[in-house]
């Protein structure tokens, strides 16, 4: 496995033990379908949590939060609703939330976590 997916890796776990410190049950890790890939699905407080995590070794490239566009909320909304198909859930209020996390100098990590985020904050 690469390095950038054994970093992924390690901040989705990091990212589902902070959730879960916040109350929330992780249902799936890395759920994919021809659409995309979900990261973290969870339950919190009976609404679906659809989280994607990013991750950044420095800002480079921008903050991680950036890295999720228009786009890749569309194909999370696809994936979340054919994982609630394949799961037989109906009339389950679900959102969509994103875990930010960046590599400090201590090699621990900045988490933000930005809850409901808006799939047509930027191109509708």
């Amino acid at each position: 496995m690469d390095k950038r997916r054994l970093f992924g890796n390690a901040c989705e776990i990091a990212a589902a033990r902070f959730l879960e410190g916040k109350g929330y049950k992780i249902l799936a890790h890395q759920f994919k379908t021809r659409l995309g890939e979900i990261d973290l699905i969870a339950d919190h407080d009976g609404e679906l949590v659809f989280v994607e995590v990013k991750a950044r070794r420095n800002t480079k490239f921008g903050y991680p939060e950036e890295a999720v566009d228009a786009r890749k909320l569309r194909k999370m909304v696809l994936t979340a609703e054919t994982y609630m198909e394949q799961n037989q859930i109906i009339d389950k209020p679900f959102r969509l939330d994103i875990i930010a996390m960046l590599l400090k100098e201590n090699n621990n990590f900045e988490i933000e976590h930005l809850i409901g985020v808006d799939v047509c904050a930027s191109e509708c």
